[in-house]
């Protein structure tokens, strides 16, 4: 292929591509979807999300750790539990690593729902070692920490969103985007401030004090008369003296 062919190939490529993004919808890429991956992609697309998937978990970004699925049903508590505790056992791992700080939300998401929850949450198990961590894989949990995760009433206590609902869609969307990009704008603005210098108030003090003693001194000078330790010759004596 000739230089020409390949730059009009390229051109028609980044077209492409262009239409693709100006016409992305997430509703229907969600309903389009066949797979769990395909609803991952359709998350990290809409929202912008850097893929970092480096440590056997579907998703982690900013302070959110994601957990996908193609499409459960969230209201049957069995199902919300066991999907719960698979994601647990994410945290536990980020929690032995002394990296709990790193995740502040976990969410979970299907093809028409999602939930969201504070990790907080779900301090008294990843922090217990009452279930069996090694004896059991994240796809299958261990039962006891899934009956656990379902007696304590927290994913009835947070909101099911339906995603395939508009007015769902929309307040999810917009809380997802507080939680990445609030935190991001922060951390930038903190980045930013470092780089070009933070206000330290020591050297405001100074220079308070400074301006303060110079004006001291400039009005001492004005209102104080200096007396000479000997006198001056005026000029009356100096004639008395000539003559």
């Amino acid at each position: 292929m000739g230089t020409w062919e390949e730059q009009n190939k390229q051109v028609f490529q980044r077209k492409q591509a262009w239409i693709e993004e100006k016409s992305f919808d997430f509703h229907t890429a969600l309903l389009q979807a066949t797979n769990e991956e395909e609803v991952k992609a359709a998350y990290i697309r809409e929202f912008s999300l850097p893929a970092n998937m480096q440590e056997r978990h579907d998703l982690k970004v900013e302070k959110v750790l994601f957990e996908f699925k193609y499409s459960v049903d969230f209201s049957d508590i069995e199902i919300s539990s066991r999907i719960v505790s698979q994601a647990i056992y994410y945290i536990k791992r980020l929690h032995v690593k002394e990296r709990i700080d790193e995740i502040a939300y976990l969410i979970v998401a299907d093809k028409d729902e999602a939930k969201i929850f504070r990790t907080s949450d779900f301090a008294i198990f990843y922090t217990s070692e009452d279930y069996d961590w090694n004896g059991f894989r994240p796809s299958s949990p261990d039962p006891s920490l899934i009956n656990a995760v379902r007696d304590s009433k927290v994913i009835e206590s947070n909101r099911t969103y339906k995603i395939s609902e508009k007015d769902d869609l929309e307040i999810f969307s917009n809380i997802l985007y507080q939680i990445v990009f609030s935190r991001k704008d922060s951390r930038d603005s903190a980045i930013s401030k470092k780089e070009t210098g933070s206000f330290n108030p020591t050297f405001l003090a100074l220079g308070i004090c400074v301006a303060l003693l110079t004006l001291f001194l400039l009005f001492f000078a004005r209102t104080t008369k200096f007396e000479f330790p000997i006198d001056l010759p005026t000029e009356s004596s100096s004639r008395k003296g000539d003559l």
